[in-house]
């Protein structure tokens, strides 16, 4: 008698790591060597090592029977076969599309320069870029990339060149104005729903501005899959580098039903990031019986448990706008429980989220300001009413961020002991040379290891975060801000963003270099003060 696989449930970590890491090995999505149906693939899923995931719920289905039939008439033998659930099956297929796209529609269903355009999307997310600039002349077009937060110059191509492959990479994208326009500033998406990216990339951000020459220059953000199967792990904040103290006050802006909660800083400062990762461990903590809108232009990166709102079809800023503000009435009237709209842009946006808040929601959304108290001032600026301003059951959350090049831990080097004296001497609150923590301070070595780029392993973050009470508002509301900051400071927790900058270069995780050139010099860091941080838990 033929010994049947055996049945076994076995959805350990281990497993899942292995099943998500070896998606391109699946035979069973459309255009594989075993394609199946829309109604086979809702219920099992083959690997090329034979391998069939099948329904937990429903392992008697006749479509189960079907393709085990199918894969022997294809010569393909059924190993094991492990009954999962049915939400593993539909992420696995998920990740498949999301990194290699449909097989069916791969480069040999798009245009020679848009085959270029995903070569240089390739090279790119190989070196880990974080965005593409492509600067175009009259004559010549420059290509640079952004790693961990430096440029880098590439090559240097044909203006015309340059020029139909902008236009291309616009094509492609899903979330988009409504026509390429060469003189216009424009932005737009481009997404694995319609592109077959390569590995690793989830969408591509396209900001394209016209420039004085008469030249074009475009700004390509890339946005990384995730793996699924460490969602859970993912849904921390703490591989960030946030604070413990930052950590609660982002845990008590979530616990609180409704309000609003701001997160600031400049392009590049990691604030979609933080945003998804907030959303995505509120929807975990309330055990995903709760309903998230996001109202974004476009969307960047997919956020798991959220209705993501795209705002596209516009052919200028003005038709933006409306169509953003509508989105977010929209948005409203949804039954939502939590609202993102993605940024606040202007102030009938700013007034829509206040709003939200006052019906018994939860908000959170982006602003461009310098810090987390500057945030209370451009809110001000906007003719926010002082009654919304001063209520702390209104204005739950203040956070601002950087991002700042982390030093390899493999091959970070001391700092010379002349040089770090120089420094001591030059940092005005930087250190005092009897500090016994200053022996712990590192330099990037400028040769690297195989282990980073330079002597730097990615970027880590540089924050504060404010859980405002009533006396911080109303000193705030008075101007006075050197009072509001110490109350910050001494009755609430607060870490300023150098502070936050100042222990993680203790830390021996950030150069001094790197933390002034992105912040300026120590200010306020008296002995005392130092000591306090130190003994911050």
């Amino acid at each position: 008698m033929k010994t049947q696989p055996p049945h076994t449930r076995d959805t350990s970590t281990a497993n899942l790591q292995t099943w998500f890491n070896n998606v391109d090995t699946i035979v069973s999505v459309p255009g594989g060597k075993l394609e199946l149906s829309d109604s086979q693939r809702r219920v099992a899923l083959l690997f090329a090592d034979g391998t069939l995931l099948i329904d937990l719920e429903n392992q008697t289905n006749p479509q189960i029977l079907l393709v085990r039939e199918l894969a022997r008439r294809k010569g393909i033998a059924i190993t094991t076969i492990k009954p999962v659930a049915i939400e593993i099956i539909r992420q696995l297929y998920g990740e498949a599309e999301k990194q290699f796209g449909d097989p069916t529609t791969r480069t040999d269903q798009v245009t020679p320069m848009q085959r270029d355009w995903l070569m240089l999307l390739k090279e790119a997310s190989e070196r880990a870029v974080s965005d593409i600039h492509i600067y175009i002349n009259s004559f010549e077009a420059d290509i640079k990339f952004r790693a961990h937060g430096e440029m880098h110059n590439i090559r240097q191509v044909e203006a015309a060149y340059a020029h139909e492959l902008v236009a291309s990479a616009y094509n492609m994208a899903d979330a988009s104005d409504s026509t390429y326009r060469l003189y216009d500033y424009q932005a737009a998406r481009i997404s694995t729903t319609s592109t077959p990216l390569p590995k690793g990339l989830q969408a591509v951000r396209l900001q394209l501005n016209p420039m004085g020459n008469g030249g074009r220059y475009m700004i390509a953000r890339l946005l990384y899959a995730e793996n699924s199967w460490d969602r859970e792990n993912q849904m921390s904040l703490d591989s960030m580098g946030l604070h413990p103290q930052q950590l609660r006050c982002l845990a008590n802006m979530r616990l609180v039903p409704e309000g609003i909660n701001i997160i600031s800083g400049p392009t590049g400062s990691g604030k979609s990031t933080t945003l998804k990762l907030v959303l995505e461990l509120l929807y975990r903590e309330r055990r995903q019986m709760i309903n998230i809108l996001t109202i974004e232009d476009p969307p960047e990166y997919e956020i798991y448990g959220a209705a993501q709102l795209p705002v596209t079809n516009v052919d200028n800023e003005e038709e933006r706008g409306m169509a953003y503000r509508k989105a977010i009435t929209a948005a409203l009237r949804s039954d939502p429980d939590v609202i993102m709209p993605g940024e606040a842009r202007d102030r009938e946006v700013i007034n829509l989220v206040f709003t939200a808040a006052m019906t018994g929601h939860q908000v959170w959304t982006s602003l461009h300001a310098n810090s987390a108290m500057s945030i209370f001032d451009r809110l001000r600026d906007q003719g926010v009413d002082r009654y919304k301003l001063t209520d702390p059951t209104l204005l739950c959350g203040l956070t601002a961020q950087r991002l700042i090049k982390k030093l390899c831990s493999s091959c970070s080097q001391p700092i010379d002991s002349n040089e770090l004296t120089t420094l001591v001497q030059n940092l005005s609150g930087f250190a005092d040379a009897s500090d016994g923590y200053i022996e712990h301070i590192r330099q990037a070595n400028p040769a690297g290891c195989s282990k980073c780029s330079g002597g730097y392993a990615g970027r880590t973050i540089l924050a504060e975060a404010i859980c405002p009470d009533q006396e911080f508002l109303t000193l705030m509301d008075a101007g006075d801000r050197g009072a509001a900051l110490r109350h910050w400071q001494e009755h609430l927790g607060g870490i300023t963003m150098m502070e936050h900058g100042w222990l993680h270069m203790i830390n021996g995780d950030v150069a001094p270099r790197d933390v002034v050139d992105l912040l300026g010099p120590f200010r306020g860091l008296t002995p005392l003060r130092r000591t306090a941080l130190i003994n911050l838990k």
